[in-house]
């Protein structure tokens, strides 16, 4: 069974500004966002701008700000947002391209920084040994690796929207990531960098917002709060 809901798109042209405008579209309950932004812009607005890919919760794509909370637009049934008028915005905390478009050059600027690979020792990597990762550590590990880089953890934290330099939750998930991780060998100078005063570890307020909104189940500020365990040590 169908049913009508309208879209309330908050719109975006450096040329226009911002703005908001209404669509209207029969969906059913198998209708997610992503699929009723396609329709719109299929059958009735090709100007209409907005990312996905893959639909199934894996590229990170989509990520916008649905009845004001950050969340994948391929992943989000209009049917259980409980409500026939449906808001929908660009990701806060970053600059806006156009319409549902943001840039995330600022998050992946902030991941070089951090090194985001397993650094194995020299024996290893001239092949005269050999690192093994045991189940145990594979299994501590496994979460955290999870990140698809959606950006919605940093829409979500109240640090990144007041502290701009802020590494954030996604990169300091992926600093533990690595520096539990047993092949690796820079786990010291990562935590030189995420130790700094004003970009790192010691910034998270533990509002725990960017775990609540991971679509991933990364857990992030777990992740902040180990960091700290191993910095205080």
């Amino acid at each position: 069974m169908s049913f009508e809901v309208t879209l309330k798109v908050r719109r975006y042209s450096k040329e226009k500004g911002s703005w908001w405008q209404e669509y209207k579209l029969n969906v059913d309950r198998f209708t997610t966002v992503v699929e009723a932004l396609r329709r719109i812009k299929t059958e009735q607005d090709p100007t209409l701008s907005f990312r996905a890919s893959c639909h199934m919760g894996v590229c990170g794509s989509c990520g916008m700000k649905i009845n004001g909370k950050p969340k994948l637009a391929c992943k989000t049934l209009i049917v259980n947002e409980g409500k026939k008028e449906i808001t929908i915005e660009p990701m806060d905390n970053f600059p806006v391209i156009k319409d549902l478009i943001v840039d995330l050059d600022s998050v992946y600027r902030k991941m070089n920084k951090v090194i985001p690979r397993v650094t194995p020792p020299e024996e290893v990597i001239q092949g005269k040994a050999e690192t093994r990762l045991k189940p145990e550590d594979q299994k501590e590990l496994w979460s955290f690796a999870q990140c698809i880089i959606c950006g919605l953890c940093y829409s979500a934290c109240p640090v990144v929207e007041t502290n701009k330099d802020f590494l954030g939750p996604a990169v300091l998930a992926m600093v533990y990531r690595f520096s539990a991780d047993p092949r690796d060998t820079l786990g010291k100078k990562r935590l030189e960098i995420v130790d700094d005063p004003i970009i790192g570890i010691w910034n998270c307020r533990v509002a725990g917002s960017c775990s609540v909104v991971c679509p991933r189940n990364v857990d992030p500020s777990l992740a902040i709060q180990r960091l700290k365990e191993v910095s205080m040590k």
